[in-house]
């Protein structure tokens, strides 16, 4: 029996024995375990850190090599901001005792005000950091009411949320980080001193040696600069085989627009559209002469973007450049002429603050009747020689037509007026009585006809010769132009005889107006070249109403005609009215017979 118990006794205690060892092999296994664990975080974090390193480095050295126009400065702060999730940040770099504002994202960095280092340093000590020696780092977490001050002398909003600030010192340079990190990524990698040693050193150097990173890329930005001439180049020959290809065809249509029309209003209207198709300038004026001053040009048509710009220009004929402009047979560029001017000059001054840039001349049988200014081109470019070429050619298309419309003009008007006394025809007159007849019956207005004759005119021509006579019919014409209304028609109804359309004339201002006219005349000396001695000219003047003698325009002719010769069976000097007892008179029906006979002869010719 014990020697059973002894067995059992032994065999538990080796079983303890053995238990008790394979527990602390176990405990001792879990412990390398954790140890393992950790020193693997340390690597995957090390790893972390320096991997985050390479990309910063190669994201931004990497922008450097394919980018040219951005600043060094700019590219670091994108990648910055980018790579680790930032929001609004500023950067500052010491220079001497100061800090300066170098980099940033969101901010106006011209607004934020430098801050003395010693100001930070305040600040920081106070937060109980380390000796601020070399390789010395501080940041989270920050009391940003301490930081109150550096916000009001720095003129930065202190409204940021997640605000983080880092300080860094190193090689007796200091570089400070304000900004917003929502994320902590930032502030997750400050805490490692790998990650510091690297980083702040290289963005340090990065805004501190901006002028020199640009001067590696001087060479590549003098080789895009010559690429860029090289397709300045080839656009504006691109341009010239573009205008030599449309020009035919576009220069038909304009000419065609231009050529057939026969007003000059119109015809400028053509012209300016045209410019602003061809040549795309900002805007268009064209400068006419003064109606009240002819030797004054003013503005007359503006067409444009600008539409707000000097409508108070104005060239004299008496002025250098419209004398240069007169000679000159090419497009006067403004700045060159201002340049060139003795003096300064108002015009060009004017002509150049309002955007103008080229002038030139719009002409009429070799006289200047208008001024073209035209602006800068939309897209800001110079104009080049085809363009200016091309507006020198519009001008001249422009200025033939301008000629053409002059020429019909001269032609129209001397086919309705007498070549003498330059007063309109019978045919003009027939004409222009049966409108007037019309428009007094549309608007039930009144209309009076007056025709006066020149008494014993056959007489006067036989004493004294027909020269005289017609120095007299001269005379005769400027009394009566200078008596009547702008809106009434004079006309030379025949060798000696004269009529005058009164619009909106009743019985008794008619009969005022034809005695007015008769005693002028009468008391008038006429002055003749011819005849030694002054002479003394009467007529005698008819005159009838229409609708109230007649309705018709020949109907209105016989009435006044009739008028005329009862006032010269009276004895002439005499003017008369129409009224129904002359149709009772036999001798005057004949003669009036025999008048409008004449007068149906004149309508044939």
């Amino acid at each position: 029996m014990a020697a059973l118990v002894f067995i059992l006794f032994t065999i538990l205690l080796i079983a303890g024995a053995v238990i008790a060892i394979l527990s602390f092999k176990i405990r001792k296994n879990h412990q390398h375990r954790r140890e393992m664990t950790i020193d693997l975080y340390k690597i995957r974090s090390d790893f972390s850190v320096k991997q985050g390193i390479c990309d910063l480095y190669q994201s931004v050295f990497g922008s450097y090599r394919k980018t040219i126009r951005k600043s060094p400065v700019l590219l670091a702060a994108e990648e910055f901001k980018k790579k680790f999730n930032l929001g609004n940040f500023v950067v500052f770099c010491s220079d001497r005792n100061m800090f300066l504002p170098v980099m940033g994202v969101g901010f106006k960095l011209r607004s934020i005000k430098p801050v003395k280092v010693d100001l930070i340093r305040q600040v920081i000590s106070g937060n109980n950091a380390n000796s601020l020696r070399d390789g010395s780092y501080w940041g989270l977490p920050i009391d940003v009411e301490k930081f109150k001050q550096f916000f009001t002398i720095a003129n930065m909003p202190n409204t940021a949320k997640k605000l983080f600030i880092f300080y860094y010192n190193f090689n007796y340079s200091q570089i400070l980080f304000v900004g917003e990190d929502s994320q902590s990524d930032l502030a997750k990698y400050c805490i490692d001193v790998d990650f510091n040693r690297a980083v702040w050193p290289l963005l340090y150097n990065i805004c501190r040696n901006n002028s020199n990173i640009k001067k590696q890329n001087e060479k590549t930005k003098a080789m895009q600069v010559k690429l860029d001439e090289t397709n300045t180049k080839l656009i504006t020959l691109s341009r010239k085989l573009k205008h030599k290809i449309i020009d035919l065809h576009s220069f038909y249509e304009i000419s065609n627009n231009m050529f057939t029309v026969f007003d000059k209003k119109r015809l400028i209207e053509i012209f300016v559209n045209s410019v602003r198709e061809n040549l795309a300038p900002q805007q268009v004026m064209v400068l006419l002469r003064d109606s009240d001053n002819t030797n004054l040009f003013k503005p007359a048509m503006n067409n444009g973007l600008n539409q707000n710009i000097n409508l108070t220009l104005e060239l004299s004929r008496n002025s250098d450049i419209y004398k240069l402009l007169a000679t000159n047979n090419k497009v006067l560029l403004l700045p060159i002429v201002g340049s060139g001017l003795p003096k300064p000059d108002n015009f060009i001054e004017s002509a150049l603050s309002s955007g103008f840039s080229a002038m030139e001349k719009l002409t009429i049988t070799e006289d200047i009747y208008g001024i073209v200014l035209i602006g800068h081109n939309k897209e800001g470019k110079p104009y080049g020689e085809t363009d200016l070429e091309l507006f020198s050619t519009l001008t001249n298309m422009a200025s033939l037509a301008l000629g053409n419309i002059h020429q019909y003009k001269l032609i129209e008007k001397m086919s309705y007026t007498d070549s003498m006394t330059k007063l309109y025809n019978y045919r003009y007159f027939y004409k222009r009585l049966n409108e007037e007849i019309f428009r007094g019956k549309r608007f039930n207005r009144m209309l009076a006809l007056v025709i006066f004759d020149i008494d014993n005119f056959k007489t006067f021509n036989d004493n004294y010769g027909h020269q005289a006579g017609d120095e007299i019919l001269k005379n005769i014409t400027k009394l009566v132009t200078s008596s009547v209304r702008a809106i009434d028609v004079v006309s030379r109804y025949g060798g000696e005889e004269f009529c005058v359309i009164m619009p909106d004339t009743g019985f008794a201002n008619s009969l005022i107006f034809i005695e007015r006219l008769r005693k002028k005349i009468e008391n008038h000396r006429f002055k003749n070249k011819f005849v030694k001695d002054e002479c003394n000219i009467t007529v005698s003047i008819g005159g009838a109403i229409c609708p109230v003698d007649a309705q018709t325009a020949d109907r209105l002719i016989y009435c006044s005609d009739m008028a005329l010769l009862k006032a010269k069976a009276d004895g002439r000097n005499r003017s008369m009215m129409f009224n129904n007892s002359l149709l009772e008179d036999k001798k005057l029906n004949s003669s009036i017979q025999q008048q409008l006979k004449d007068m149906r002869i004149h309508e044939d010719l």
